[in-house]
């Protein structure tokens, strides 16, 4: 079993700025919206009943606003460094940020703060935690999936952490502001979602199949494929479900043809083997 190592080189981190479960911390809108509504007189699933959006949201981890933290947009007034195009401090004068990525290194591509804007760079904070993966594996940084923020999007990206981690190397989180003005985070926003993966050479291949063959596979009775349950494709469930299961998940979930990736991350206690959680006062 592979682990992520989340390290921290001050002890009020841990309590203050754990990483947290993707699947812990889902939108409040999320949890509270129905499998199914009323639309136009007819019931319709909405998208709490899609596996695909259920198993995004719930993988990896998040990393959240510990406490509230002011962005500011320009120079700091308080000091009136023109060269301080971003800053971000909490209530205490702790300092977060690091230094920007003007809009001339993205050739003037993004607009999100329009033309009109005086300064239009990505701001990068440093978060409490460098991450580290065995060989061969990497993380996706990503805006945190579904939640809405309506002042900053996350740079999203690729990062080998199994090589690219000494000291706090990954701890840098990217954002592009939405707005031109100075702004709070407040304290549990997520910032980015992390997601391992192990890196794989994958081939493609490109094939163009007869008409007859999809006729012939639209439906269990002539399918050439091993019969079962899972041999069914969406549009013959969709002829075959009833009202009542249309209010419920459907056949994703109760025929087997999903497996929930939430599962797969965990904050167990990691293998025996797990070269990250060896005592580090044994020297080992």
């Amino acid at each position: 079993m592979p682990t992520i190592d989340f390290h921290t080189y001050d002890a009020d981190t841990v309590k203050n700025f754990k990483p947290v479960l993707a699947k812990n911390i889902v939108p409040e809108w999320w949890r509270s919206i129905k499998v199914a509504e009323l639309n136009k007189g007819q019931i319709q699933q909405t998208i709490r009943a899609c596996p695909a959006m259920d198993d995004w949201l719930k993988s990896g981890w998040i990393i959240t606003a510990n406490r509230d933290i002011e962005v500011i947009n320009g120079t700091n007034p308080e000091d009136n460094a023109e060269s301080v195009r971003f800053a971000a401090y909490d209530p205490s004068g702790q300092d977060y940020h690091s230094r920007s990525h003007p809009t001339t290194q993205f050739a003037d591509a993004f607009e999100y703060l329009g033309r009109g804007s005086q300064i239009k760079d990505a701001f990068k904070m440093r978060n409490a935690w460098n991450v580290k993966t065995p060989p061969g594996y990497s993380c996706f940084y990503l805006d945190p999936f579904l939640f809405q923020n309506k002042y900053f999007a996350t740079w999203q990206g690729i990062i080998d952490t199994d090589t690219f981690n000494v000291g706090m190397d990954n701890a840098q989180i990217i954002f592009y502001p939405k707005v031109d003005h100075s702004f709070v985070i407040k304290e549990g926003t997520p910032l980015v979602q992390i997601i391992p993966f192990k890196r794989e050479t994958w081939n493609a291949t490109y094939t163009v199949k007869t008409h007859k063959s999809w006729t012939d596979n639209r439906g269990e009775g002539t399918t050439e494929f091993e019969k079962s349950d899972t041999t069914k494709s969406m549009q013959e469930w969709g002829q075959l479900m009833e009202e009542e299961t249309v209010r419920n998940f459907g056949p994703y979930r109760a025929k087997g043809y999903w497996k929930p990736k939430g599962k797969n991350f965990n904050e167990e206690s990691p293998p025996p083997e797990c070269p990250f959680h060896q005592g580090e006062e044994d020297g080992s």
